[in-house]
């Protein structure tokens, strides 16, 4: 993300938190949500009619047109915001935990999608090497920050205990 567009982000947080201030008239925190959602919608809107020219436009290349569209992490962040991302959150994850799997692996461990709720995913982790200094934290770390880097409206991750059963003889 460029430095202006990293910027300007914290300066509309700053600005909106000046309305929690006590010296705030009321309800001018209320209208400033209020006009940036309106706002978001409308970039929204116009948004979605752009991708729609351009799917029509670009024909048998619009796959990889918004492939391309998609390398660009801001760009990518708007698509996400409004809920216009080509590729299903579903598939995001998938891919991001495949770019990981052989590490996760190397350390004798496995995952698995557990579930997606709101932003929030949840992951089955097992195993790691015996004497090894990489712990279950560790693998999820891993994990974690391939997901939060590539799918952008995930927040947070949240590992499971994988139950292993162990069969005893009769």
């Amino acid at each position: 993300m460029s430095s202006n567009v990293a910027a300007a982000g914290k300066r509309i947080e700053e600005l909106l938190a000046g309305f929690d201030a006590p010296e705030a008239h009321d309800g001018a925190h209320a209208r400033a949500e209020e006009l940036v959602r309106t706002i978001v919608t409308l970039y929204g809107e116009g948004l979605e009619r752009l991708l729609t020219i351009l799917y029509d436009a670009a024909g048998d290349r619009a796959d990889e047109i918004f492939a391309l569209l998609c390398e660009e992490k801001l760009v990518e962040g708007l698509l996400c915001l409004h809920g216009l991302h080509p590729i299903p959150v579903e598939d995001r994850i998938a891919s991001a935990m495949e770019s990981v799997l052989p590490y996760i692996q190397s350390h004798k461990g496995n995952m698995e999608l557990s579930r997606i709720e709101g932003d929030v995913v949840y992951l089955r982790l097992e195993g790691s090497c015996d004497g090894c200094p990489a712990s279950a934290a560790t693998l999820k770390d891993s994990v974690e920050r391939a997901i939060l880097e590539r799918v952008p409206e995930v927040r947070e991750v949240r590992a499971e205990e994988m139950t292993l059963r162990v069969l005893t003889p009769a």
